[in-house]
């Protein structure tokens, strides 16, 4: 086999918090992340001459070496030893920088797929260390389902699946770098230095809401550090969560460092309606579901 097509899931944070400081200046965090259905499509296929093309349907997606799908295949062949070739296509459907990890999702399925297409040589666990080097969500990524993540979001403990339910998610691009949100909850709180009076939000309601397979009740322990902050200095993924409530979901979060939104629904009648006043703002709804791989 010389050519495997791979889907990178995106995923949505349930939780997002900080819990300090790690050594090196990181931010230590608790999150839950959950893959969703809406995916990019990742064709890896081998080559015969050493080095990596990487071509793509958005045309703002770098093709070079600072994408992380290139950055993944230079990891992996340096791991296993072995001068590789691959073109690398992606054709994208996941919002670009609006937290829902499309660019971790297209290099874990550049992994994953390089694994099969070499005769599965790593583990999934070291497939997660090669990730977690490049980007804390790729060994998310690379497993998906449902996890609880601390550390910088790459140490991964098993979390109960979200059940079936319709999720709405929106992202107006109104773009805010990942170091500028740090910046504005490190000012609100202290900088979660040691001593800093900011507790995190405790875990336990949504484990629970969760393990009962309630989404109401999971909807109504969401949490995310970032969203007060960021929705005040972007106009539309405030109004976009406006809709979404206002339009019947159980609950609506931004995911990540946004600015994408994304609505909790159990009605299709309200989806349909909340589709339709996102659409008439200019923004692009997507209808997925928990992907529970």
């Amino acid at each position: 086999m010389t050519k495997t097509v791979q889907k990178g899931y995106a995923k949505i944070n349930l939780h997002l918090d900080v819990t300090g400081r790690m050594a090196g200046g990181y931010h230590s965090v608790n999150t839950v992340m959950q893959s969703v259905s809406l995916f990019d499509t990742v064709t890896v296929s081998l080559k015969d001459e050493p080095g990596y093309t990487l071509s793509c349907n958005v045309p703002s997606v770098p093709l070079d070496g600072s994408n992380l799908a290139v950055k993944a295949a230079k990891a992996f062949e340096k791991k296993i030893g072995r001068v590789l070739g691959a073109d690398i296509l992606i054709d994208k459907n996941i919002p670009m920088a609006g937290g829902l990890a499309g660019g971790s999702a297209d290099a874990a399925a550049v992994l994953r797929g390089l694994n099969l297409l070499c005769g599965s040589p790593l583990t999934t666990d070291e497939l997660c260390a090669i990730g977690g080097y490049l980007g804390a969500d790729i060994p998310f990524c690379i497993v998906g389902g449902s996890a609880f993540a601390v550390g910088k979001g790459d140490i991964l403990h098993p979390f109960p699946s979200m059940p079936d339910c319709t999720l709405v998610i929106a992202c107006g691009g109104e773009g805010v770098s990942t170091p500028i949100a740090y910046g504005a909850i490190d000012e609100i709180y202290g900088g979660f230095e040691e001593g800093c009076k900011y507790t995190p939000k405790p875990l336990d309601p949504l484990f629970e809401a969760a393990e009962k397979g309630d989404v109401y009740a999971i909807a109504s322990n969401t949490f995310n550090i970032f969203e007060k902050p960021m929705l005040a200095i972007r106009p539309v993924a405030a109004e976009l969560k406006q809709i979404m409530l206002s339009c019947g979901a159980v609950g609506a979060m931004m995911s990540g460092s946004g600015p994408s939104i994304f609505g909790i629904f159990d009605n299709d009648a309200l989806v349909a309606s909340a589709c339709e006043k996102i659409k008439r703002i200019g923004v692009t709804p997507h209808i997925c579901k928990p992907q529970n791989i």
